[in-house]
């Protein structure tokens, strides 16, 4: 634990900066740029949505950065293989470690931006300070849930484009890139199937009645369906799965 700590603060030294430059990006964009906007220019007639959109704009670009910074990290330590040679952690320590750091410096970036974005839509927002609360840590947890495992499958196609790299060259990028479209697009095919339905569509834990605890809009309402323990369960375990991969085939760039 003691190690997994030590690592953590060395990833915190050498890419905080990274953290608050992206809250600053952030700022400017969802804060200064909307009031740039209304002040200089009279015409604009959508001034009153400006900061909210511009609050979604700067949590799309964050996602980016956000892995931006975290296939960095992976690269430059790649670069000097001796420090992961010599290293008394596993590989998987080692990368699971940037995806801890990389997954809090995240979730503090997006709760700065959500608490923007519904502060910028609070007069259409009905509910006390408790429901905002929470809809902002639901929102905020839903979203780094999704990141875990963006970043999973960048670590996978990233070592799987340095193994063909190793076989290839250069040409190893076109076929890393066609490998995740071709991949991507088979997999939504398979969650539309209905064999996916038969299959991982188990066990449904309806979740309607927490959306009282939710604040409401008159111009849009959260709608909670059906949580499938199976599905989730699944999920979990292909994540899991992947991350192992990865890291197996990185331990094989580290040690060629």
């Amino acid at each position: 634990m003691k190690n997994f700590v030590g690592l953590l603060k060395k990833e915190w030294v050498l890419y905080r900066a990274w953290l608050f430059g992206g809250i600053f990006i952030g700022i400017m964009l969802s804060m200064v740029v909307p009031y740039l906007i209304r002040r200089f220019s009279d015409e604009f007639t959508m001034e009153n949505q400006l900061p909210f959109f511009f609050s979604i704009l700067v949590l799309m670009l964050g996602g980016f950065f956000s892995v931006l910074q975290y296939l960095v990290s992976i690269r430059n330590d790649l670069r000097t293989k001796e420090i992961w040679l010599h290293s008394t952690s596993s590989i998987a320590q080692l990368v699971g470690v940037k995806i801890v750091f990389s997954l809090i410096g995240y979730a503090i970036f997006n709760f700065i931006f959500v608490s923007i974005a519904i502060y910028n839509v609070k007069d259409g927002i009905i509910g006390n300070f408790a429901q905002i609360l929470l809809l902002l840590i639901f929102t905020v947890a839903i979203i780094v849930i999704f990141q875990l495992m963006m970043f999973v499958i960048v670590l996978l196609f990233f070592a799987f484009n340095l193994q063909m790299k190793h076989f290839i060259g250069n040409f190893s990028v076109v076929i890393t890139m066609f490998t995740f479209f071709f991949s991507l697009n088979l997999w939504l095919e398979f969650t539309k199937s209905e064999l996916y339905d038969n299959i991982f569509h188990r066990m449904g834990i309806s979740l309607t009645g927490l959306e009282q605890f939710f604040p409401k809009s008159p111009t849009m309402n959260l709608s909670l369906s059906t949580m499938y323990i199976v599905d989730e369960v699944a999920t979990f375990i292909l994540v899991a799965i992947l991350f192992f991969i990865a890291t197996k085939w990185l331990e094989k760039v580290v040690l060629r």
